[in-house]
């Protein structure tokens, strides 16, 4: 097949099939995406990549071998939300058209998922959020033109598939698509279970290193009270732990330092900043026994998978969206009530005085993310549904 990928994508795993002096502008990025473009090439199918970025002004077209890229304009956010996206929607439903893929699989049901269903031709949108649920918690109005979006998507896609159970019953719940969703969680590949391993090597050490990968000092990721929590559990446990906080907002005199300072509560923890996905992948392996995520909603989060791939025990939400799914309701995971620091801090101080239970529970991750969620497998479910899509609308 002729597949097109439309959505955030990070270019990193195609980058060797496009000619090395190919200046690519930066897009709007998201690793899985790419990933999983790299993974159908691999099986033998032409791939045709549809991105956004602020870089150009019209669409620009780079060819690779067995892999084409559209980069289509994105504009500032004001002029996006004056015309719902009309401009980004228009650009990328026109290169859809003029590559002539067989099916477009597009992520988010949003810009790209619209896009996907105005070119006419046969599609598979992917949701990866619940739109009325992030509104509750989004501080950009960005966000209350969403809803609006999803709604057509979600009622004139030919196939639509959720990233959990929990998003698809909330899809129906709230948006009520036409048909049936299909539950295809994120993945991760072999390079990200070959980092046990590695992890394992840490399981000597006297200090316990906790760790969180939150992108986004602000309500739904709930860090506050991860910060709180450590401070108990610090006091309980002197020179025993320490937490190492990753991503945005997260970095050294940044608004999680400044407000962690403020409330004395800084002791401890090493304030990391973004990383990239190689970086992360290689602190969470290296550095961390065990990845608190403190997040009030989730859809299907990335680096628990990552983390539980790499045979990390985590501690996550009892009623954070997706993931107790992700978590297999507990066995694969400690689950707990994240609202509450006092609730994390039993639960850290839990895994910090328990070696065996540890282990007992990065095993029981690493299983569950071999069986659920291992990217060659998914990949091979989108690649049914792609094909199925295709030849309904043949016939």
């Amino acid at each position: 097949m002729k597949i097109g990928i439309a959505g955030p994508i990070s270019l990193a795993p195609l980058q060797p099939h496009f000619p090395a002096n190919a200046a690519i502008p930066s897009v709007w990025s998201f690793p899985l995406i790419g990933a999983i473009a790299a993974d159908f090439r691999r099986r033998g199918h032409e791939i045709s990549i549809f991105a956004l970025s602020t870089q150009v002004t019209q669409t620009q077209i780079i060819e690779g071998d067995l892999v084409h890229l559209y980069v289509c304009p994105l504009r500032r956010g004001r002029w996006q939300m004056l015309d719902f996206f009309h401009a980004e929607r228009t650009a990328l439903r026109d290169a859809m058209r003029q590559a002539g893929c067989d099916v477009i699989h597009a992520h988010w049901t949003y810009e790209f998922g619209a896009a996907a269903v105005a070119s006419g031709l046969p599609h598979v949108v992917t949701a990866h959020d619940v739109p009325m649920v992030v509104l509750r918690f989004a501080r950009h109005p960005y966000w209350l033109e969403k809803p609006w979006l999803a709604v057509p998507v979600l009622r004139r896609a030919h196939c639509v598939t959720a990233v959990s159970p929990y998003v698809a019953q909330q899809l129906q719940r709230f948006l009520r698509p036409q048909g049936d969703i299909v539950v295809v969680p994120n993945g991760v590949g072999r390079e990200v279970f070959s980092l046990t391993d590695r992890h394992a090597a840490r399981r000597t050490r006297r200090t316990v290193t906790f760790a969180s990968v939150l992108n986004g000092w602000g309500p739904l990721k709930n860090a506050k009270a991860l910060i709180k929590a450590f401070a108990l559990v610090r006091e309980k446990l002197p020179g025993l732990v320490e937490l190492k906080m990753v991503g945005s907002g997260f970095e050294k005199a940044g608004p999680a330092e400044e407000w962690a300072r403020r409330h004395h509560a800084d002791f401890g923890i090493q304030f990391v900043g973004p990383l990239s996905h190689s970086e992360v992948l290689r602190t969470l392996a290296d550095e961390a026994d065990v990845l608190v995520h403190p997040s009030l909603e989730e859809a299907c989060c990335m680096v628990v998978i990552e983390a539980l791939a790499i045979g990390l025990p985590v501690i996550g939400g009892e009623n954070s969206g997706g993931i107790p799914w992700e978590l297999a309701n507990g066995e694969a995971g400690l689950l707990t009530d994240v609202t509450s620091p006092s609730s994390i801090a039993k639960a850290m101080e839990l895994l910090a005085t328990n070696a065996e239970m540890r282990q007992i529970l990065g095993a029981s991750g690493h299983r569950r993310a071999l069986q659920e969620y291992d990217l060659t497998h998914l990949v091979g479910q989108y690649e049914a549904l792609l094909a199925e899509a295709w030849q309904n609308q043949a016939h």
